[in-house]
């Protein structure tokens, strides 16, 4: 005698349903409270970072424009690791400042040891911003409070691409974080 397939449970059609909806709202909460946390304090006020040599990242856009910044990270600790990227503002030589808007994929990642993750900064250009040269940081937070300087080269001509420059002793500071290359892009004119 073969057996009758029951019609399937609206308790449980429900429970996947109720299921669904808390872990997108968990990963929405987390999302929220990492930029919150970056526009708000990223760090202790008083808090010095200095990039160190070969860790400079460059990128040439127009305005209009983006820029991609990519960063391997690679925990070399023995326990796991939080490795949260943030962009500070951008100024250049005659005072202007700039809060970059910039999208970080991940936004942020738990390294465990011994394992490496891409991390790859959008950053957009506003149209407005005038050519120039501007230095900001890029503070990678969970591992030992790594910063990168960032030169941009904002220039009315077409956008782009510039090499960052590598430490020769490998991983920048042997933290496990290695700049790579910035890619310019254009920006879609809707």
């Amino acid at each position: 005698m073969a057996k009758e397939e029951s019609p399937q449970n609206p308790l449980s059609d429900w429970l996947r349903l109720q299921t669904d909806f808390q872990a997108r709202l968990a990963d929405e909460t987390l999302r929220y409270l990492r930029r919150l946390q970056g526009a708000a304090a990223p760090v202790t006020p008083g808090t010095v970072l200095v990039p160190e040599e070969g860790s400079e990242l460059k990128a040439n856009a127009k305005p209009g424009g983006a820029f991609e910044l990519a960063l391997d990270v690679k925990n070399y600790q023995r326990v796991h690791a939080m490795a949260a990227p943030a962009l500070d503002p951008m100024v250049s030589s005659s005072g202007i400042t700039w809060y970059p808007e910039a999208e970080f994929s991940p936004e942020f990642s738990l390294v465990a040891p011994d394992e490496s993750v891409k991390f790859t900064v959008r950053v957009n250009v506003p149209s407005v911003l005038p050519p120039g040269m501007y230095i900001g940081a890029l503070s990678l937070r969970g591992l030992r409070q790594q910063v990168f300087r960032i030169s941009a080269d904002i220039t009315g001509s077409s956008a782009t691409a510039s090499h960052s420059s590598e430490s020769k002793r490998g991983p920048v500071g042997n933290r496990g974080v290695k700049p790579k290359s910035a890619k310019s892009k254009k920006a879609k004119k809707s």
